[in-house]
């Protein structure tokens, strides 16, 4: 009798050994698997990152921002304004000299979209994005290859209506 409670104890603990190698043992596998597979998630987090400010902060980057009214004629018209070509090549010198390609970025979502010519755009984003072709023909006229030059639609910044960016960007 003396020795039932020690045999129990031995029994007891082999159980628990025997039920942790089949119960737990697996699960430490997963939880070695999931956290390798996290570091390499955060080691892609981190690559991206870096991409991404070397395309928004990179050294040397130019940025030109105007108003719709600044650049053409009128909230109708295509063309540009005599002071909005004056606005453009003033800025030329400094997108040739930087080498860079140049973004024309619009902001489709938030357009003001004027009711007289809801009839000859389909959306805001057409109306934005006919600016944009314009100011982009305007920097090809003026010596800038069509291969530099990029059309941006940058729908996720909100508030910013009736607006063109310039920019150079590293891509």
């Amino acid at each position: 009798m003396k020795y039932v409670y020690l045999v129990l104890f031995l029994i007891t603990l082999g159980l628990f050994l025997i039920f942790y190698n089949f119960k737990y043992l697996p699960l430490e596998e997963k939880i070695i698997k999931i956290s390798d597979e996290n570091l390499l998630w955060q080691k892609e987090i981190q690559e991206l990152k870096d991409k991404l400010s070397e395309y928004e902060g990179g050294k040397g980057k130019l940025f030109y921002s105007f108003e719709f009214n600044e650049l053409f004629l009128s909230e109708t018209s295509d063309s540009l304004s005599p002071i909005g070509e004056a606005r453009l090549k003033a800025i030329i010198p400094s997108l040739k000299e930087s080498n860079k390609k140049v973004a024309i970025i619009f902001y489709g979502e938030d357009i003001e979209f004027p009711t007289q010519i809801k009839r000859r755009y389909l959306t805001a984003y057409h109306y934005g994005f006919q600016k944009a072709i314009a100011v982009f023909n305007y920097l090809v006229n003026m010596g800038f290859l069509k291969d530099k030059l990029l059309i941006i639609n940058d729908c996720e910044k909100k508030n910013k209506k009736n607006i063109l960016e310039i920019q150079t960007i590293n891509y």
